[in-house]
């Protein structure tokens, strides 16, 4: 394993727990563009809640790991998750959310976090951009493709390094 996968604090926790959210965003997105029927968005907002519980207990157990990045990033994102499964959405919320994520994009790459740890941030940004100008037309509009797509790649890539950074024989990047 590489030094820049040696994580001490909880990443592969949370990164299970956006993994877990982000799938049925981008199912539900992606489905709703194509004019599919589907109960997901029934359910969606109680589960980004709860997951948000544990994205957030990640936040602090990193704070208690000593990691800086790991403790506000997670905070973030649990703030965000719990945002979208309260509200569902708002132009200038979700807008600056995906600033925040970009900004954190460019902590993760100067502090040298693995590369596919900056590409979710990457995706998160974009799933909340997309989320708000989807959230401002109101339509199942190119917006909402593009989010469904964004929470597919966060999916991958999250899944990917969590397992890869829990089971330590996965290359990670």
């Amino acid at each position: 394993m590489s030094d820049e996968c040696k994580i001490l604090d909880p990443t592969a926790f949370g990164l299970f727990f956006v993994a877990l959210v982000s799938l049925p965003i981008a199912l539900t997105c992606i489905l709703t563009y194509g004019g599919v029927d589907n109960d997901i968005g029934l359910y969606l907002g109680d589960l980004l809640i709860i997951a948000s519980i544990f994205i957030f207990i990640a936040a602090i157990a990193a704070y208690r790991a000593g990691s800086n990045f790991g403790f506000i990033v997670f905070g973030l994102v649990a703030l965000g998750v719990f945002f979208a499964g309260y509200s569902g959405g708002d132009l200038y919320i979700n807008v600056t959310l995906g600033i925040i994520y970009l900004v954190a994009l460019i902590w993760s790459y100067r502090v040298g976090n693995p590369k596919t740890l900056t590409l979710i941030l990457l995706t998160t940004a974009l799933i909340f951009i997309f989320g708000g100008l989807q959230a401002n037309t109101g339509e199942a509009d190119v917006w909402l493709l593009l989010k469904g797509i964004a929470a597919l790649a966060n999916f991958v890539l999250t899944l990917y390094l969590a397992f890869a950074l829990a089971d330590e024989k996965l290359p990670c990047y």
